[in-house]
C-alpha cells in the first residue's frame, strides 16, 4: 500500500461504505491544490487499477483524492453488482462529496478549502456529471459555497445503445426478477480497456473485480443514468475535461 494511502469505512444512508484516501504529496503542512473525488466504474471499486492510476497521477502533483466503494462494489456492503436505481446512485456520489469536502474543510479560516474536483471512469463518469449538476443546483438554492467546481471524465458511459423497446423490456423484467444476473456483458473486459498486456493483466488479476451477467435491475440503472446525463447536460455549467 502506498504510504500516503488510507483506508477507512462510512456510513451511506445505512450503508458501511470502503473510502479510499490518497493524501497529497506537497510538502508537509502545505495545503492541497485541490480535491478530487473519483467515481469508480460499474462493477470496479474505488482502488480498481483505473481508479489507482488517476488517483496517484493526481496525488503526485499535490492534489488529494477520495474514492469510495459503491454499495454492490469492492469491499462495501450490498449484493455484489446490484445497483437500484439512478437516482440512489447519484445520492450516494453526493454524500461521497460531502464525506471528502468535510474531510479538507477550513471552516472559514484561511487557507480557503481546496476547489473540487469530480473524476468518474466509465459509469462513475456520469455520476460525477449528475453529482456536478446536483451540487450546482444546492449552491443555487442554498448559501452553500462551493467554488471552482470541475469535472474529469475517464471514457465515460454517456450513452448506451439500447432501444426504448429494450428499456421498457428491462423495465418489466425488473419489475419481476430484479436482482437475477441475465442481461450478458463485457463491462469488465480487460481488452477493451488497455492496449498494454501489463496493464490488462492488472485488471483481471483484481480480485474485487464483478464478472457475469448483469443483475437486470442494475443494466437498467445504467440505461437511466445515460438518459439523465443528457437530459441535464445542456443545462450544466461547470468546466469538464473529456
Amino acid at each position: 500500500m502506498n504510504a500516503t494511502k488510507h483506508e477507512s469505512h462510512i456510513s451511506i444512508e445505512g450503508t458501511s461504505c470502503f473510502v479510499h484516501h490518497w493524501k497529497p504529496t506537497s510538502p508537509s503542512g502545505a495545503p492541497p491544490k485541490g480535491l478530487v473525488v473519483i467515481y469508480h466504474g460499474f462493477l470496479a471499486h474505488g482502488g480498481y487499477p483505473t481508479v489507482r492510476y488517476a488517483a496517484e497521477f493526481f496525488q503526485q502533483d499535490g492534489y488529494a483524492v477520495i474514492a469510495v466503494d459503491f454499495p454492490g462494489h469492492g469491499k462495501c456492503d450490498g449484493l455484489p453488482g446490484y445497483i437500484p436505481s439512478s437516482d440512489e446512485m447519484i445520492s450516494y456520489g453526493v454524500a461521497m462529496a460531502d464525506h471528502a469536502m468535510s474531510l479538507y474543510d477550513n471552516k472559514g479560516e484561511s487557507p480557503k478549502s481546496p476547489p473540487l474536483i469530480l473524476c468518474g471512469s466509465s459509469m462513475g463518469g456520469a455520476i460525477a456529471l449528475a453529482v456536478a449538476h446536483r451540487l450546482e443546483a444546492r449552491q443555487t438554492d442554498s448559501s452553500v459555497a462551493l467554488t471552482n467546481v470541475l469535472v474529469v471524465l475517464l471514457a465515460p458511459m454517456l450513452q448506451l445503445g439500447v432501444s426504448s423497446l429494450e428499456r421498457t423490456a428491462l423495465q418489466c423484467l425488473s419489475l419481476i426478477v430484479p436482482k437475477v444476473q441475465l442481461i450478458p456483458s463485457s463491462a469488465t473486459d480487460s481488452s477493451k480497456q488497455y492496449r498494454d498486456p501489463a496493464k490488462r493483466q492488472e485488471c483481471e488479476d483484481d480480485t474485487l473485480t464483478i464478472g457475469g451477467n448483469l443483475r437486470v435491475c442494475s443494466a437498467l440503472t445504467c440505461v437511466d443514468l445515460t438518459l439523465h446525463v443528457q437530459s441535464i447536460a445542456p443545462t450544466l455549467t461547470c468546466p469538464y475535461l473529456l
